[in-house]
């Protein structure tokens, strides 16, 4: 294989092992993390229980009724279904963290000082932080978004807050886990020792929602759900909604874009002003998307270097003009689901994108797909 065609990961070996029992909310960050890995090249080998990894089972699913997050969450990978519990999967294991470059795992897990003690990198994902003596704590991922603090910021003031939509935890844990595999990779690179790593699911919500609690500490309040005193609001327009954002350097901009006389009163001239009125700024601004669709608001607010925002069901996204001259979304063969088409990742080598292979099928005991 030539330089330019060569994959920047791909003299790496990682095994991921899948240990019985295991939260699914640290299953999915640690799928993730070698996912990524996977598609950048890294020979992963999945390590599943007897069974298979329980999110081959976890909604949503396709039409043929397999599990459309294990299909996402496990391209480019190798499978090994291994029974951990018996001395022969132990064995097998340690074989294979002797010969790999890292090793992922979820606590609790039964092989935890296996994948430590052999030659790999141990890349371990867990809820919480070491000091708290939790492993075996009762978790969730709606439960680490509530203890976060993240749950407090989603939703209207007067109801209850609202989780998250999908999996954001966890695949935020997952990008974590990636950094310090890739940190740990270059160090085994450049034959320095590379230290265990350690991720804990509650302290990276902690770290994504870092505003929050700065402004708590710096304010004495926290920050909440503010619903219409909100500085930035969903509004209606005539085919959906549009979110409403722009800066400081940039209200003169949108003042200019919805060039209504009214906004030019001196108590808007500031952000504390426009906070202050913002009932009376959004009875000025709204009309002004009512009569106008998410493409043309799109259009006139981009030429103002303003970032208003139109929302898009899911579906639309297929079509979205960026994703489509991106090539973004990727169509592949899947040998028993036929064709499939996923997302690649978000970013590209040399300008090169990287185009995910289908997840393995369930392996027979002891032999990889």
């Amino acid at each position: 294989m030539s330089t330019a065609d060569s994959l920047p990961l791909e003299r790496f070996t990682i095994v991921e092992v899948n240990d019985r029992d295991v939260p699914l909310c640290l299953r999915l960050a640690s799928s993730l993390a070698a996912k990524i890995a996977a598609d950048l090249g890294a020979t992963v080998l999945k390590v599943e229980p007897p069974g298979g990894d329980p999110v081959r089972r976890a909604p949503p699913l396709l039409p043929q009724g397999e599990s459309a997050l294990f299909q996402f969450l496990n391209t480019s990978k190798r499978s090994l279904l291994l029974d951990l519990a018996t001395d022969a999967g132990r064995a097998a294991l340690g074989k294979l963290t002797d010969t790999a470059d890292a090793v992922l795992f979820e606590e609790p897990a039964s092989i935890a000082s296996l994948a430590r003690a052999g030659r790999a990198t141990a890349i371990e994902i867990a809820a919480f932080p070491l000091e708290m003596q939790a492993a075996h704590r009762p978790v969730s991922e709606f439960t680490i978004l509530a203890l976060g603090g993240l749950l407090h910021m989603v939703g209207e003031p007067d109801r209850k807050p609202l989780r998250l939509g999908g999996h954001q935890a966890s695949y935020a844990a997952g990008l974590t886990a990636f950094t310090g595999l890739a940190a740990a990779l270059a160090a085994r690179d450049a034959d320095r020792a590379a230290p265990s790593i350690r991720v804990s699911l509650a302290e990276v919500v902690q770290w994504v929602n870092w505003k929050a609690a700065s402004g708590a500490a710096a304010s004495g309040q926290s920050p909440g759900r503010e619903g219409k005193r909100s500085e930035f609001q969903i509004v209606p327009c005539r085919d959906g909604h549009v979110a409403v954002v722009y800066t400081v350097t940039q209200w003169p901009a949108t003042r200019a874009l919805i060039n209504d006389s009214r906004l030019d009163d001196p108590k808007f001239a500031n952000r504390a002003g426009r906070r202050q009125h913002v009932a009376a700024l959004y009875e000025i601004i709204a009309p002004w998307f009512a009569d106008k669709t998410r493409a043309e608001i799109q259009v006139l607010a981009q030429a103002k270097g303003v970032p208003f925002g139109p929302i898009f069901a899911p579906a639309e996204l297929l079509k979205a003009d960026q994703y489509v001259a991106r090539g973004f979304l990727a169509d592949m063969t899947h040998p028993t689901l036929g064709a499939l088409r996923l997302p690649q990742l978000p970013v590209q080598w040399n300008g090169r994108s990287f185009a995910p292979r289908p997840a393995p099928e369930l392996p027979r005991p002891g032999l990889p797909t």
